[in-house]
């Protein structure tokens, strides 16, 4: 397996290009300002695809939609007009099984309208959140497969400077991670980290590690991501790289 990648969540045009400065392998497009996996803007979306396409993956966030499969279905067509490379959709503690496979569902229905060849999901679940699930960390990996999507991340919800690694024990995260690859997904791991818990995760061997907060001065809504930043991030994946570049979907 290839070695993971990075995915830096961005909120503007300008934080884009510090990204792909700092050679971040996935440009994350989201608005932390309305949740974890806040949803963008348009414009901003249509600007950052617009000029990194065929440069760098973009990915979009789409938010959560508890109960509501036709306005995820409705979200994710919207922003598959821009020809983003994956779109990502969180799935909340309080939902079913069943309506993570059919939200899944109808969101790849949907997106074929503006792009038949279809766009990779990925399905995120919050690890702060497990304890009120009706359903297992490895239930939502088996309900991600049924549903059609390409992969799974892991995240928080809460942003509070309190990290994944304090949610999810290492043999969790390795069981995580053994899980999607077993169903052929790949799998990301995100979550507040720090650079001492990324040199951690990376010996697990996810496919990508999602971040904000490191790169942007500890505070995701009110700091900026510079390529500095980003490049102090990248160094702990550097050594480990087998090739530059290239996309989630070289690692699966």
């Amino acid at each position: 397996m290839a070695t993971p990648l990075l995915l830096v969540s961005v909120i503007n045009p300008a934080e884009a290009q510090a990204a792909f400065e700092g050679d971040a392998d996935v440009i994350d497009i989201k608005n932390p300002a309305e949740g974890a996996l806040g949803a963008p803007l348009p414009g901003i979306i249509a600007d950052i695809c617009r000029k990194y396409k065929g440069k760098r993956p973009v990915s979009v966030a789409l938010g959560e939609f508890p109960g509501k499969i036709g306005a995820a279905a409705l979200a994710a067509l919207g922003a598959a007009r821009f020809r983003p490379d994956y779109l990502k959709i969180a799935f909340c503690a309080e939902v079913t099984g069943s309506e993570i496979v059919a939200t899944l569902q109808e969101i790849r229905q949907g997106i074929m309208f503006v792009q038949p060849e279809g766009i990779p999901l990925v399905a995120v679940v919050y690890a702060d959140t497990l304890s009120r699930a009706a359903w297992t960390l490895k239930d939502f990996v088996a309900f991600v497969q049924e549903g059609g999507a390409q992969g799974c991340l892991i995240d928080t919800w809460e942003k509070k400077g309190i990290s994944l690694p304090q949610f999810l024990s290492r043999q969790q995260t390795a069981d995580f991670i053994a899980d999607c690859h077993e169903r052929r997904l790949f799998c990301g791991l995100a979550g507040s980290l720090k650079p001492e818990d990324i040199d951690s995760l990376l010996n697990l061997k996810p496919d990508l590690i999602g971040v904000r907060s490191a790169v942007c001065g500890g505070d995701r809504l009110h700091g900026k991501v510079t390529p500095a930043r980003v490049e102090a991030i990248k160094v702990h994946f550097t050594p480990r790289r087998e090739t530059k570049g290239g996309g989630i979907g070289s690692v699966i």
